[in-house]
Formats: C-alpha cells, structure tokens, sequence
C-alpha cells in the first residue's frame, strides 16, 4: 500500500508544487460481483480502492495546489457509474459515489482548484483483453455510433482538457468518454 502522505511531499520535494492530480484508480467489476457472492470485505476493498483512495489524495494535495492559485484535479469514473449490468454492484456503485464526490469537492476546493470525473466507456486495455471475445465486441458496438471501442488515447486527451487551462470555467462536471453509446459485458 502506498503512503499517500510520503507521495505527496516526495512531489513536493521533486517538482516544489503539485498543480493537477489524475485519480487513476480502478478495481473490482467485470461480472465478477454477484450479490449472492461478494462478501462484504471484498466490497468495502472495491470503496477503499475506488472512493476512498480518490478522497484522500484529493485531501492531501488540495492545500499545495490552493497555496499556489491553481489545481485541477481528475478522477476517474467509469460507464458502470449509469449502466445497469449484472454481477458489478460493488464497482458500478463505487464510481457512481466518485461522480458525487467530485461535483461535492468542486464546491469545497473551488475557485482556486477545479475538480471533475472523466468515465471511460469500453477501452482496449490488458483487463478488457481478459474477457473481451468478437462476440462480445459485437454487441458492445450495436449500441455505440462511432462503431469503435476507446483507445486510450481518447482518455489521454480529455484528461489533457481537464489538466489546461483551456478548461478554466469547467468545475465539478463528468465527461464521458464512450463514443456516443454504451459498452456493456452482458
């Protein structure tokens, strides 16, 4: 586990300010969360990795960014937060509460700190290979009109939006970044 509080003052230390966060953080899900299943450890695991991790780095770099006039913090939400799918109780609720945090904080740590969430539909990384199948690719793009799943690169670039000051007068919002549909494993 890492020490939130030693990896903020090492930034500290290495670059003297901390002006954006991205809150990368992702665990649980993928069909894996029947309810008759899960136990509660596991499920309060998925909040401690997903909410609560997000929470405190927020907490510990907002004074840094607040001393210098300028933050932007960007967490990472996810589709599961407005889909409904079976077995991802555990994880679709956990970015659900990270999309409320996020428009909560925006009112705590503004004007100085901007705060918003960015929830990626179904993107091409090492945990989508493990269950993803054509079939399932398929049916996933029925419903999504840009008919492609996401590359990273599409993440990258609305985390650049939020990280700029492009974004100035944007605070406390969720962009999803889905190719215009919903990308589901059922």
């Amino acid at each position: 586990m890492v020490n939130e509080v030693a990896l903020v003052e090492k930034t500290i230390e290495s670059y003297g300010a901390i002006h954006v966060l991205v809150n990368n953080v992702g665990g649980g899900g993928a069909g894996r969360e029947a309810p008759d299943q899960i136990e509660v450890e596991q499920f309060k695991r998925v909040f401690d990795m997903n909410v609560f991790s997000m929470w405190r780095l927020c907490q510990l770099v907002a004074p840094h960014m607040k001393a210098s006039g300028y933050g932007s913090i960007i967490n990472m939400s996810s589709m599961a937060c407005i889909n409904k799918s079976p077995a991802i109780s555990a994880y679709a609720s956990s970015k659900a509460a990270v999309n409320h945090m996020t428009r909560n904080l925006a009112f705590d740590y503004g004007p100085e700190i901007r705060i918003n969430a960015i929830g990626p539909g179904a993107i091409r990384t090492d945990a989508l290979k493990k269950v993803l199948t054509p079939e399932i690719e398929k049916r996933m793009l029925v419903h999504t009109p840009l008919e492609r799943l996401g590359e990273t690169d599409d993440i990258a670039g609305a985390v650049l939006y939020f990280a700029s000051p492009i974004s100035k007068w944007v605070s406390g919002q969720i962009l999803f970044v889905n190719g215009g549909g919903v990308q589901t494993l059922d």
